[in-house]
């Protein structure tokens, strides 16, 4: 799985990914940040510490910085308007349709971007659990090895409990979580059209539907990105 992505060697050289992301979806609308679905920005993922950038954020001379506990959002000179503290803890019992703030949302794609550029190196080194789960039978052609995931306290991520789905190559094809900071609803991610940037393959289409334990709810898409132009920083 690891050489199928790049490899690990390689990896620990690689400083920050860069990239092209174009997010929209119901899910967003509906926590009131259309806005931001109506925008292509630019992020920058630290690989080494969990720590990403978004440009533009909402508005055109605006930037948001994630942190796992601090988000702000600064103008396009540096100057912060907004920062939250403890971000994580601010969504309580998020129901469905709760509108977020700026600053959560910067959460929200901050910890979702960091978790999904890092796979699968991530679950080296970090005190990840990894057991090999039983064979899913995606489609008559297709079956993929699932590996379930048992993230530690420390780590900032959607959920403790997650499932990666793994394809003949050893790419990462499909991700389920449940997403804590939403009342726990339950995603099944799909990870599509892969390509290779300097050695390293990424998906350039996620799609996320509502999953129903294990069965994706394929009527109900909920996000979809587009990326692109990924550039590493060594």
């Amino acid at each position: 799985m690891l050489g199928a992505h790049g490899g690990l060697e390689r990896w620990q050289t690689i400083r920050k990914i860069s990239a092209d992301f174009s997010p929209s979806g119901i899910a967003l609308v509906a926590r009131g940040q259309e806005a931001f679905t109506k925008m292509s920005t630019r992020v920058d993922v630290d690989t080494r510490a969990q720590r990403v950038s978004i440009f533009p954020f909402i508005h055109l001379n605006q930037r948001a910085r994630y942190e796992p506990y601090r988000t702000l959002v600064e103008s396009s000179d540096g100057r912060v308007l907004e920062k939250l503290e403890r971000p994580r803890a601010s969504f309580g019992n998020s129901a469905a349709g709760a509108k977020w703030s700026a600053n959560q949302l910067a959460y929200f794609i901050g910890c979702a971007l960091w978790t999904y550029f890092t796979l699968p190196f991530s679950l080296v080194g970090h005190g990840v659990i990894v057991r090999q789960g039983e064979l899913w039978t995606e489609s008559a052609e297709e079956i993929w090895q699932t590996l379930e995931l048992t993230f530690p306290e420390a780590y900032a991520t959607h959920s403790s409990q997650q499932t990666i789905y793994i394809d003949a190559s050893g790419l990462i094809r499909r991700h389920d979580y449940s997403l804590e900071i939403a009342g726990n609803s339950k995603a099944a991610h799909y990870l599509l059209d892969y390509q290779v940037f300097d050695g390293f393959a990424f998906p350039t289409k996620r799609r996320i539907f509502l999953r129903d334990e294990r069965r994706p709810l394929k009527d109900r898409l909920v996000i979809q990105a587009d990326l692109g132009n990924y550039e590493l920083t060594y």
